[in-house]
């Protein structure tokens, strides 16, 4: 049976179908859509400010890695004056983090971009292995999800942020909610 082709290009070979739409669509294509899709949100709440210094939540994990590079494409591409700069949290949680901030700077090496990374020990005097150290192994998430929250507002501060940006997604939100109410 033939492949189907891209419903956009028609020249393609149709690789993936949109949940939002049905439509078969290339990679290109789909790239090129979403890429569209995030522009007109950002131009239509008018979401940057020509100056604004905008901090990227950077854990080193897929969604922030394509926050990034999203952001970026659409800045170099449309211009909207906008200095991005990656922030990042280290926990102090012994081998949590270690290969993840080494994907941060890759990442920062890679984009050109300033990177700054904060850790809880700098900012509240503990790590995160102190802390449980300390308290035991129950309420750690608690715990940790204040403080780095906190930690990303503290340091899209210290590089004067206009705006933070984070790669969380309806997933994180919902498992979030979820983790609450139980």
């Amino acid at each position: 049976m033939p492949r189907k082709l891209c419903e956009v290009c028609a020249t393609a070979p149709a690789t993936l179908k949109r949940p939002r739409n049905g439509a078969l669509m290339c990679n290109a294509c789909f790239f090129r859509a979403f890429e569209d899709e995030v522009h007109r949100t950002i131009v239509d709440n008018n979401l940057f400010q020509p100056g604004d210094v905008v901090a990227s939540g950077a854990s080193g994990g897929k969604d922030s890695t394509v926050l990034m590079h999203l952001i970026k494409t659409l800045n170099d591409r449309h211009n909207y004056g906008i200095k991005l700069v990656l922030v990042s949290v280290d926990e102090g949680i012994t081998g949590y983090r270690d290969d993840s901030l080494k994907t941060v700077h890759r990442n920062s090496a890679f984009y050109d971009l300033p990177l700054h990374i904060v850790s809880y020990k700098e900012l509240y005097g503990w790590s995160m292995d102190e802390i449980v150290a300390a308290i035991g192994p129950r309420n750690n998430c608690t715990f940790c999800g204040v403080f780095r929250r906190q930690a990303l507002d503290r340091a899209a501060a210290t590089v004067g942020a206009t705006k933070l940006i984070t790669g969380h997604n309806a997933d994180d939100t919902a498992e979030t909610i979820l983790m609450n109410v139980l």
